[in-house]
């Protein structure tokens, strides 16, 4: 489990998320992923919140993990 400390909290507006099926694939993707603590998908802000730790699973890789999933990482 993540620690304190390191844990961070990001949020990630994404692309091409549809509804139930697409928010239930990113949260048991993501949260599968070590040193991922919570995932949570809001489909009304097209909005992915993950906290992890940064040090063992940076933010990069999440967004690359979202990507490889077929979603857009939104600036």
């Amino acid at each position: 489990m993540a620690t304190q400390k390191n844990t961070k909290h990001s949020v990630y507006r994404v692309g091409g998320l549809k509804g139930d099926h697409c928010r239930d694939r990113i949260e048991h993707t993501l949260s599968h992923l070590h040193g991922v603590s919570s995932v949570k998908v809001d489909l009304a802000s097209k909005q992915v919140s993950v906290s992890h730790d940064e040090a063992v699973t940076p933010s990069g890789y999440i967004e690359e993990t979202l990507q490889s999933l077929g979603y857009s990482i939104q600036g």
